[in-house]
């Protein structure tokens, strides 16, 4: 064999190598997104769509719009627990996988440092990925949220809707679907509760949350904020990692 051709096979065997080396740095990348819903944040610039353009396209605030029960209108979150300070925001969305792999490592952990004091907790659940994905979910799932929060019951609706979040991203959830989920939830009023979810009593206050959140620059989700400054998240590879980054920023802003 000529050397010309053992030098080909040697670059055809190294040039392979790369490729399965960069193949498996790939993969691992995509398991830890999905392992940790971290690092695959979902971002708001829609469809190629620039973030001035999309901000310029939603509607203005409606300083009238029906808020739900203890909401500060027009675009406040809701509070959970009895906590005065600091700041505890989280901005997220109902069909955002990322915000459900968050819920299901961290969700309870981050609703008892609002039921035990420790934080003023505030959720604020944005609609966004309806324009991403085409469909009106977020928008449909947050307003019923609205309805649960009326009676007492957004946390126990907010955890039924990320258990329930379809697999394929952009399925989104019906009516008689959210419906069930305040059933499961505990809301004791149904017949209230479905009216409110029918008649979209809330589709106000939704586009205010999501236009208060364009404000604040909220341009993933999910995304906390402490005092009203973002906590950096990116360099997490656990949920421990995140945990302990979320302490910290408590424990500074205390």
């Amino acid at each position: 064999m000529s050397q010309t051709g053992r030098e080909s096979k040697r670059d055809f065997r190294e040039r392979q190598a790369q490729e399965r080396a960069q193949q498996a740095a790939t993969q691992q990348r995509k398991e830890r997104m999905i392992r940790f819903g971290l690092i695959g944040l979902v971002f708001l610039v829609v469809a190629g769509v620039g973030l001035g353009v999309y901000l310029s396209n939603r509607p203005k605030t409606d300083t009238a719009a029906s808020v739900p029960k203890g909401v500060i209108p027009p675009g406040g979150g809701v509070v959970v627990g009895t906590g005065t300070k600091p700041l505890l925001d989280v901005w997220e969305d109902f069909q955002c996988p990322a915000c459900k792999a968050l819920e299901d490592a961290l969700g309870s952990y981050i609703e008892g440092l609002g039921t035990a004091g420790k934080v003023k907790l505030v959720y604020h659940p944005l609609s966004f990925l309806d324009q991403n994905l085409n469909n009106d979910s977020s928008l449909r799932a947050a307003n019923a949220s609205g309805c649960a929060q009326d009676q007492g019951k957004f946390r126990p609706f907010h955890d039924q809707v990320y258990k329930n979040q379809p697999a394929k991203e952009g399925t989104g959830y019906t009516d008689a679907q959210l419906l069930e989920f305040g059933k499961a939830a505990g809301v004791a009023d149904m017949a209230t509760f479905t009216q409110c979810v029918n008649n979209r009593t809330y589709y106000g206050w939704v586009n205010n949350v999501q236009l208060s959140g364009n404000t604040a620059q909220i341009t993933s989700t999910p995304t906390f904020t402490i005092d009203g400054k973002k906590i950096d998240f990116s360099t997490a590879k656990s949920y421990d990692e995140v945990k302990t980054m979320l302490d910290q920023a408590i424990a500074a802003a205390s």
